[in-house]
């Protein structure tokens, strides 16, 4: 059944996102606008002249989303005003099931064949361009892999191969994830989830490069951001002030943050997601420009409107004003609009409570 489909008792919800009663002409636009949630993306340019088409469904697993994703060739971005601009602070595991991806993620160049299995993260930069694919894609937020991980921007686009013992297993049980995911009970899917969260940790983290940093500056880390979150009103929020509280000198917490470009630009770029994520609530809507600066430590409502247009290309208020638009698209000729409760979940995925 096409549109948004119902949530059985007791079972986890599941939103299927199809474009087969769409007009050839509009699909892609309507892709690439309800994709822009995770990428930017455009169409290959030798593509071809066959329609476009793409399917997506989703399970939303509580802690985490397992998405098939089939679709036509095309490239995938990640790029600097985009990460700034949709906050997203999660990581996702992936395996081709057909079709290959090729690109630049990060500092590193690389291909990914069908069966091997990769992590990115999604605070970081990705160019990439894939054939026709279809691939599963587990979202998990950062602060649910860390423990077990320790530093997941550090291992973004490390690969388990296809034909290592790591990669066949964990490849696998993904897969056998998704043929029982629609069946599953909310209670299952929490259970489940915490048994493949400490896997994928205790696979990928077998894996991590030489030069990873111990375990104890990762937890460090990991402790220093939630800190950060937990207090970004406060203006005295600074380098100095952080290595004070934690007793750490400042060349320390520098390395630490170093992955992250630098400890001064993780504060503010967190203070900048969080105002944009309040300005586009609807639960903060009344609340005044000036109230939100203030709430995320700016004193100077100046200063915080050209950070905020130079992270995001745009003024607070347009920010506030575009979020007010209706996004849904009604095919033609039908009944229920298209099911696009994936970008909320997205959105949503350990969004924090203000």
């Amino acid at each position: 059944m096409k549109g948004e489909s119902e949530k059985l008792p007791d079972t986890v919800p599941i939103a299927r996102f199809d474009l087969d009663n769409v007009p050839a002409e509009d699909r892609f636009s309507i892709w690439k606008e309800s994709i822009s949630v995770i990428f930017d993306v455009e169409r290959e340019v030798d593509g071809g002249s066959a329609p476009f088409a793409a399917t997506l469904t989703t399970c939303h697993l509580g802690s985490m989303l397992l998405v098939d994703t089939s679709s036509i060739g095309q490239y995938f971005q990640r790029k600097s005003p985009l990460i700034a601009r949709d906050g997203l602070d999660h990581c996702i595991i992936q395996v081709y099931q057909n079709g290959t991806t090729r690109g630049e993620w990060g500092k590193r160049h690389s291909t990914v064949q069908p069966g091997d299995v990769f992590l990115l993260d999604l605070t970081q930069p990705l160019d990439s361009c894939a054939s026709d694919f279809r691939n599963l894609t587990l979202m998990l937020p950062r602060d649910l892999l860390a423990p077990h991980l320790g530093a997941p921007e550090r291992l973004h686009d490390l690969s388990l191969a296809r034909d290592s013992a790591r990669g066949r297993l964990l490849g696998q049980h993904i897969r056998t994830l998704w043929e029982v995911a629609t069946t599953l009970s909310s209670d299952e899917a929490h259970c489940i989830s915490q048994g493949l969260v400490q896997l994928i940790g205790a696979y990928f983290g077998e894996g991590r490069v030489e030069e990873d940093r111990p375990e104890t500056g990762a937890a460090l880390l990991e402790t220093v951001r939630r800190h950060i979150a937990d207090h970004l009103g406060d203006p005295r929020l600074t380098p100095e002030s952080l290595a004070a509280y934690f007793r750490v000198s400042r060349s320390y917490l520098y390395s630490l943050f170093q992955p992250l470009g630098g400890i001064t630009r993780h504060i503010q770029q967190q203070r900048l997601r969080r105002a944009y994520l309040e300005l586009t609530r609807p639960s903060t809507r009344p609340r005044r420009i000036s109230e939100i600066a203030y709430r995320v430590g700016y004193r100077n409502e100046a200063h915080f409107s050209r950070s905020f247009r130079h992270a995001f290309g745009m003024s607070p208020s347009e920010a506030r004003s575009i979020a007010l638009q209706d996004i849904r698209y009604t095919a033609r000729h039908q009944d229920h609009p298209i099911d696009r409760r994936h970008e909320r979940w997205v959105r949503e995925l350990n969004a924090p409570d203000f």
